[in-house]
C-alpha cells in the first residue's frame, strides 16, 4: 500500500470511528457526563493507531460533543443542549421573509426559488478548487486588500473587456456576492430624498435597499426589449433622478434581456441628465447567447456594473465584483471598509481557482442547455394548465407567469404551501408592494408532479 492509499484509508477509519461514537451518544447509549476510554483503549478495541484516536476525540472536542479534562479523559459533553426536533429552515433568498412561512417539510417544489438546484452547480469544479487553494501557501496575516484579490479582479476585468467593456483590474472592486455589491451601490449614490427608477417588476432586494435609504422610487415597465425607455424619458422630462436600477441579461423575474440599441440609449440618457445607472448583470453567462451590457456603451462613467458568481459556481461561495468610475469606486471602497474591513481573499483565491479550470467553460455550456430545456418543458406545463406568460424566454432560469384564479394572490400562496408547492408573488417584485396576480417560476425547479397537480386543482377554481 503506497502512502496515498494509507492516508486514505486512515481517513476512513477515522471517520468510521467518529460517526460510530456520535450515534452512541445520538441513541443515549453513550450518556452525558459519561466517561470515555482511554486514546489507547479505544485505538485497541477499534484497530487503528493511537493517532487516529486521538484524533477522533479532538475533532469530537471541537464540533462540541465531548469535553477534555485534562488529567482526567474524555467525557460526552455534558453541556450539549438539544433544541428539539431537527428543522427544515427556508434558504435565505430575495423573497425571505415570505420563505420562512412555509414548512420546509411540506414543500416539495420551490417554484419560486432563486438558485439553481445542487447538482447543477460546479460541484466537482469546487472541490477542485478547494484542493488547489489548500496546497498552496497563503498569507494569513492582516485582512487583504480591500479592493480584493488582485488576479481575481484582473480575470473579471478581461472577461468584461471580452464583452466590450473597456476596463482593468484597478476599476474593480470585489464584494461578498452582488448582494453587497448594491447595497454599496446604493449608499455610495442615493440619499434619503433622492430618486431612482427601477423597472415594474424588478428584483426585491433592490426595492428593500432603496426603501430603507429613503429614496423615492418610480417604476418604469420591463418590456421585451429591456425598460420602457419612453417611459423613462417622461420621468426625466420632469423630474431629475440619481439613478436607475436595471437588470440586464435574463432579468429577474420576467427571464427577458436588454436589446443593444436600447442599452444605448440608456447610456446616453444616464449621460444627458446626469443620472448613474445600476446595472445587475449577474446572469449573463448564463446566456445562450451573448449579451453586449449597458457599461459597454458608458464612454462618461455613468455605470456601476455589479455581477457576481452565486448562478454559475455556487450561491454559497459569496464572491461578486463591482466596476465603477474612479471616483465612486473610493466612496464604494470606504463604505466596504467601514463594513467589513474587506471580503474573504480565501473565498476569492477558491473562485478564482475555479474559473481557471478548463472544465468550467464546458459547465457553463452544459447549463445554458440544460437551461434551455427546462425552458421549453416548463413553458408548455404552465401554458397547458392555463398560466398566462409575460414573455417567452428561451434560456435563463426565470418565466414571468400570471395564474388565472379568482382567489387572491395570498390564498394563492398559501394553497400552493398546503399543495407542497413553494410560489414567488408578485406583489415581491414591486415597489409599491400592490397585490399582483403575477408570479416568478424557477424553470430548474418546476419539473415537479406536484406542481401540475397544483395549477390543475380545484382549489385554483374556486370562487
Amino acid at each position: 500500500m503506497n502512502a496515498v492509499q494509507l492516508k486514505r484509508a486512515s481517513g476512513g477509519h477515522r471517520n468510521r470511528l467518529m460517526a460510530d461514537i456520535l450515534a452512541g451518544i445520538d441513541a443515549g447509549a453513550l450518556v452525558e457526563g459519561r466517561k470515555l476510554p482511554s486514546v489507547r483503549v479505544l485505538a485497541r478495541q477499534h484497530g487503528v493507531s493511537p493517532h487516529t484516536a486521538a484524533e477522533v476525540y479532538q475533532r469530537l472536542v471541537a464540533i462540541g460533543r465531548v469535553e477534555a479534562r485534562p488529567g482526567s479523559g474524555y467525557f460526552v459533553r455534558s453541556a450539549w443542549v438539544r433544541n428539539g426536533p431537527a428543522e427544515t429552515p427556508a434558504p435565505a433568498d430575495a423573497l425571505w421573509e415570505r420563505r420562512i412561512e412555509a414548512p420546509g417539510d411540506r414543500i416539495r417544489v420551490d417554484a419560486g426559488g432563486g438558485w439553481l438546484p445542487h447538482d447543477w452547480q460546479y460541484r466537482e469544479g469546487m472541490a477542485a478548487a478547494l484542493r488547489t487553494v489548500a496546497r498552496s501557501p497563503t498569507k494569513t496575516e492582516g485582512y487583504g486588500p480591500p479592493n480584493g484579490f488582485e488576479p481575481l479582479r484582473a480575470y473579471f476585468a478581461q472577461r468584461l473587456n471580452d464583452r466590450g467593456v473597456r476596463t482593468q483590474a484597478s476599476d474593480i472592486v470585489l464584494t461578498q456576492g452582488a448582494s453587497q455589491g448594491l447595497d454599496l451601490a446604493v449608499r455610495a449614490l442615493l440619499n434619503s430624498g433622492d430618486t431612482a427608477v427601477v423597472e415594474d417588476p424588478a428584483y426585491p432586494p433592490i426595492l428593500e435597499l432603496l426603501h430603507a435609504r429613503g429614496v423615492r422610487i418610480l417604476s418604469i415597465s420591463r418590456l421585451e426589449t429591456g425598460p420602457d425607455v419612453g417611459a423613462l424619458e417622461q420621468i426625466l422630462a420632469t423630474s431629475k433622478i440619481q439613478a436607475l436600477y436595471t437588470n440586464t441579461t435574463l432579468q429577474n423575474p420576467t427571464g427577458t434581456s436588454t436589446h443593444a440599441a436600447i442599452a444605448h440609449r440608456l447610456a446616453d440618457l444616464a449621460k444627458a441628465h446626469d443620472f448613474t445607472i445600476i446595472e445587475d448583470d449577474i446572469f449573463a453567462d448564463l446566456s445562450p447567447t451573448p449579451i453586449i451590457p449597458i457599461a459597454a456603451f458608458d464612454n462618461d462613467g455613468r455605470v456601476i456594473h455589479v455581477s457576481s458568481l452565486s448562478k454559475t459556481i455556487a450561491p454559497t461561495l459569496r464572491v461578486g465584483y463591482l466596476l465603477a468610475n474612479a471616483a465612486t469606486l473610493q466612496s464604494i471602497m470606504r463604505l466596504k471598509i467601514l463594513s467589513a474591513l474587506a471580503s474573504s481573499e480565501l473565498s476569492e483565491r477558491i473562485a478564482y481557482a475555479a474559473l481557471t479550470q478548463t472544465r468550467y467553460r464546458r459547465h457553463l455550456r452544459d447549463v445554458r442547455e440544460r437551461l434551455g430545456t427546462s425552458q421549453a418543458r416548463v413553458q408548455a406545463v404552465l401554458l397547458a394548465h392555463g398560466v398566462e406568460l409575460s414573455h417567452r424566454p428561451v434560456g435563463g432560469m426565470f418565466v414571468w407567469g400570471r395564474i388565472l384564479s379568482a382567489l387572491p394572490a395570498g390564498k394563492i400562496w398559501q394553497a400552493g404551501v398546503d399543495a407542497g408547492v413553494l410560489l414567488a408573488p408578485g406583489e415581491s417584485f414591486r415597489a409599491d408592494g400592490r397585490a399582483s396576480p403575477w408570479w416568478r417560476f424557477n424553470v430548474t425547479q418546476c419539473e415537479d408532479h406536484a406542481l401540475s397537480g397544483f395549477l390543475s386543482g380545484e382549489t385554483l377554481r374556486a370562487d
